[in-house]
C-alpha cells in the first residue's frame, strides 16, 4: 500500500474499553486501515472509586506497530497524528511521563472529601466527580507526581513532552481563553501547578514523534504531534458538524450533544458548557448519562433481533427515562436523578428495548431544545456513535425530532481526531478539512406513521420530568 509523502494522518482513539488508530487520506478522508487492541476492563476497589492500569502508551505503541504493519511501505506517508479521549481521567506520573499508579476515571469519586473543602475555600461548586477532585485526592496520596490526562501520557510517550489540551483539561476549570489553570481552585486543592503540564489549545503541533520511537513504531521521521480534543468534541468533527446550524448526536455509551457558536455559551445549572474549537468558534453541549449503555442491562441478548421487533411494536405505551445508574448531567443537573419506567403494565424485555430506544431519542429532542433555548442553532442534526449504526433508532430518532438526520461514513472518534490532525497540518479551518473529508453514509428520514405517538410519548416524558421537578432549573 503505498501513497503520496504526507498524504496520511492518524487518529488515535483512547477509549474506555479500547484503542483505536485509523489511517486517513487527509485529501480525500478515505479510511486507509485501522487497528485496535483492548484495554484491561475498570476496577473498582471501593465504593465510588473506578480505575484502570496505565497501559495506554505501551497500548498505542503496539497499535501503532500493527497499523504500520498493514499500511507496509505506505507508512512512510504519515504526516500527523491526534490523540483523543475521555475527558476527566487522571493519573500521577514521573518527571517523563510514566506513570506510577493507576488512571482514575472519570468516573472515579474518591476526591469527594477534596471536592468539599475546595468548595469551601474558594465558594466555587466543585463536584465529587470532578476532575479537580481527582487531582485534589492524587496530590494528597502522591504529592511529588506530576499530574496528567491519560492522552497526556501518550503524547508524553510519543515525543518527551509534558502538554495537556484544553479541551481534555476542559472539566478540571481551566480558561480555554488564556490557556491557563484555575490558580484558586489548584491551589485550594493542594495541587502545585507546576506539578501540571503546560496547556495549549487543540490542533497546536506540539512536537514530532522522536526519531527512535519513530523508528520502532514503522513511521517515518517528522511525523506532527497535534493536541487533541476530547472524544465528544472530535466526533462532532467525524460528524462534519462544525460551523453554526450543525448539531451533533453522539450516540454511543452515553449520549452527547454538541452545536457551534460565535460566543461561549454555558446554562442550566452546569447541563451546558462550551469547548473552545481551533478557529476560534465554540462547540457548547452537554453529555447525558444515558445512552446506548443502558441497552447492556436490559436482558435482551440479541439486539439486532430486539431492533427488528422495537420497529415491528411501534412507539411504545410506556414512559421511559433510561438511566443506568443515578444522576444525570444533561440536559438538566439532577445527582439524584434515577431512570423510571412508566406505563400501563409490567413490560417484556422486548417492550422496555423499545421504551429505552424511545427515551433516549426524547432525551436528544429535549437536549437539542435546551441548547435552542440558549441560542444553539441546529439547522442540519447529524448522527454519530456506535448506537447510530442501528437504521431501527435513527429512525425513531429522526421521527421523535420531526426531521431528517445525516450519518456520517466514518462515524468515529478516531476518525475525528484524524480530521483534526489534518487540518493542523495544513493551516485550514476545522470546517474545511471536515468538509474535504466527511462524507454522508445516508440521510434517515422521519417515518410519519410513528411522528404522531412519538410526539405523545415525548409530551408525556416532559410532563413527568416536570412532575418530579427535575426540569426546574435556570438557564
Amino acid at each position: 500500500m503505498t501513497g503520496d509523502p504526507g498524504d496520511l494522518v492518524l487518529g488515535v482513539d483512547l477509549a474506555t474499553a479500547s484503542v483505536r488508530v485509523t489511517a486517513v487520506r487527509a485529501g480525500t478522508g478515505d479510511v486507509v486501515a485501522t487497528a485496535a487492541a483492548p484495554l484491561p476492563p475498570p476496577k473498582v476497589p471501593a465504593a465510588g472509586c473506578q480505575e484502570q492500569p496505565p497501559v495506554h502508551a505501551a497500548a498505542v505503541r503496539s497499535v501503532l506497530r500493527e497499523l504500520t504493519e498493514r499500511l507496509g511501505a505506505g507508512a512512510a506517508a504519515v504526516a500527523a497524528l491526534a490523540v483523543t479521549a475521555t475527558s476527566g481521567s487522571v493519573v500521577a506520573a514521573d518527571g517523563r511521563g510514566v506513570p506510577r499508579g493507576p488512571v482514575l476515571l472519570y468516573a472515579d469519586q474518591r476526591g469527594a472529601a477534596h471536592a468539599g473543602r475546595v468548595s469551601a475555600a474558594t465558594g466555587r461548586p466543585v463536584a465529587a466527580s470532578s476532575t479537580l477532585a481527582r487531582l485534589a485526592w492524587l496530590a494528597a496520596h502522591d504529592p511529588t507526581a506530576r499530574y496528567l490526562h491519560v492522552p497526556d501520557v501518550v503524547v508524553a510517550d510519543l515525543t518527551g513532552r509534558l502538554v495537556t489540551d484544553t479541551s481534555h483539561a476542559l472539566k478540571a476549570g481551566i480558561d480555554p481563553v488564556t490557556a491557563r489553570w484555575p490558580a484558586d481552585l489548584v491551589a485550594a486543592a493542594g495541587v502545585p501547578e507546576d506539578a501540571l503540564p503546560e496547556l495549549v489549545r487543540p490542533g497546536t503541533v506540539v512536537g514530532e514523534v522522536r526519531p527512535e520511537v519513530a523508528a520502532a513504531l514503522g513511521l517515518p521521521r517528522g511525523v506532527a504531534v497535534v493536541a487533541g480534543m476530547t472524544d465528544g468534541c472530535t466526533a462532532q468533527l467525524a460528524a462534519g458538524a462544525v460551523a453554526p446550524g450543525r448539531t451533533a448526536g453522539v450516540l454511543g455509551t452515553t449520549l452527547v450533544l454538541k452545536g457551534v457558536t460565535a460566543a461561549e455559551v454555558t446554562g442550566f445549572g452546569g447541563a451546558v458548557y462550551s469547548h473552545l474549537a481551533p478557529d476560534g468558534l465554540w462547540w457548547p453541549g452537554g453529555a447525558s448519562n444515558t445512552g446506548a449503555g443502558v441497552l447492556a442491562g436490559a436482558g435482551v441478548p440479541d439486539l439486532a433481533a430486539a431492533d427488528a421487533e422495537a420497529a415491528r411494536q411501534g412507539p411504545s405505551p410506556w414512559t421511559a427515562y433510561p438511566l443506568p445508574g443515578t444522576g444525570e448531567r444533561f440536559p438538566f443537573v439532577r445527582p439524584e436523578a434515577t431512570g423510571f419506567l412508566v406505563g400501563p403494565s409490567s413490560p417484556t424485555p422486548q417492550q422496555r428495548h423499545r421504551a429505552a430506544l424511545d427515551g433516549v431519542a426524547f432525551v436528544e429532542r429535549l437536549g437539542l431544545e435546551r441548547l435552542a433555548a440558549l441560542g444553539v442553532a441546529s439547522t442540519d442534526h447529524r448522527v454519530v456513535g456506535g448506537g447510530s449504526g442501528s437504521a431501527v433508532w435513527s429512525t425513531i430518532r429522526a421521527s421523535v425530532l420531526g426531521r431528517p438526520v445525516t450519518r456520517p461514513a466514518e462515524p468515529s472518534s478516531a476518525f475525528g481526531a484524524a480530521v483534526l490532525a489534518a487540518a493542523a497540518t495544513t493551516g485550514a479551518p476545522p470546517v474545511e478539512a471536515a468538509d474535504r473529508m466527511v462524507r454522508p453514509a445516508e440521510v434517515v428520514d422521519p417515518d410519519p406513521g410513528q411522528a404522531g405517538p412519538l410526539e405523545e410519548g415525548y409530551r408525556r416524558l416532559v410532563a413527568e420530568l416536570n412532575h418530579r421537578g427535575w426540569l426546574d432549573d435556570v438557564s
